[in-house]
């Protein structure tokens, strides 16, 4: 894997015309967008729905991961967003974000210190709060901070107890996985779909967290990248752009909400749960 990544860094173009000659091996035939929102704090959660209604009248579905206590601190919100038919992934049970005074992202919680016993039950004991609290059952799965949580052994046994719950996919992995693997590969019986990265810089994720909270860019350097993969996709390349976006980052950001809109287009219909991918992308070893 270091040397595809290290080729991807050196030479964007490479990573472009990798992501595209992967995604058609696992049999990708169109362009394919998914829009997700991790929602962490009680910021985000202050913001969702009416940020989810405004997106749905530009044609879009959003997808949610919300760590059930702060899915029941906000139950009315997400409730709603349920009921008009959003899709959850479990994204743990313990709160693992909070925000400063000044609104500055913290992280407080993860995985990868913790014994794998430890997280196993904060898999299950996530999955069985969005379905008391929301009465759907998640069939997608995405690690908290999951950047940190990536050695290989780690990655194996979380696919394997996905499996063993009943779990059709992840998406926990970053964009290095989607450049030496594809943008969806099986492991297990899950498939994983990595989020994507930009595309003039592969190492750096397409997402708020990095380009809005931490000032890699800010809102131009999200749209630009946005209207980038959107030029591939008008040309009719197969390319799977696979995002996540906090709520409280994007929620008062006109330009933003728009560039999204630009995207429905090509929104993968049914989310995760119905990527079409033949045989579900490649199995890797």
């Amino acid at each position: 894997m270091a040397m595809t990544w290290g080729l991807c860094r050196a030479w964007p173009n490479y990573y472009r015309s990798r992501l595209l000659r992967l995604a058609s091996d696992c049999g990708i035939s169109r362009p394919g967008f998914i829009l997700s929102f991790d929602c962490d704090t009680d910021h985000d959660s202050a913001v969702v729905e009416k940020l989810h209604f405004r997106l749905r009248r530009l044609g879009l579905h959003p997808i949610y991961a919300v760590p059930a206590e702060v899915l029941r601190s906000a139950l009315p919100a997400y409730k709603a967003l349920a009921e008009d038919g959003a899709e959850f992934l479990n994204h743990g049970f313990r709160r693992h974000a909070a925000r400063t005074e000044n609104g500055t992202a913290i992280s407080t919680f993860f995985y990868d210190p913790t014994r794998p016993e430890e997280w196993e039950q904060d898999i299950r004991r996530g999955h069985h709060a969005v379905v008391e609290a929301l009465g759907q059952v998640p069939r997608g799965f995405r690690t908290p901070h999951f950047g940190s949580f990536e050695a290989g052994a780690t990655l194996d046994r979380l696919w394997r107890f996905l499996a063993g719950m009943g779990y059709l996919y992840s998406s926990s992995t970053r964009p290095l996985f989607a450049a030496k693997h594809g943008p969806a590969f099986r492991r297990h019986g899950v498939t994983e779909i990595p989020v994507s990265g930009c595309l003039d810089q592969p190492a750096q994720i397409l997402d708020s967290w990095g380009l809005l909270s931490n000032g890699a860019g800010g809102s131009s350097r999200l749209i630009a990248q946005l209207d980038a993969y959107r030029a591939i996709m008008q040309a009719g390349a197969p390319v799977l752009l696979n995002i996540y976006l906090d709520p409280a980052d994007v929620a008062e950001k006109e330009q933003v909400i728009a560039a999204l809109g630009r995207m429905a287009p090509y929104e993968t219909e049914g989310g995760f749960n119905r990527l079409a991918i033949p045989a579900a992308g490649h199995t890797i070893s």
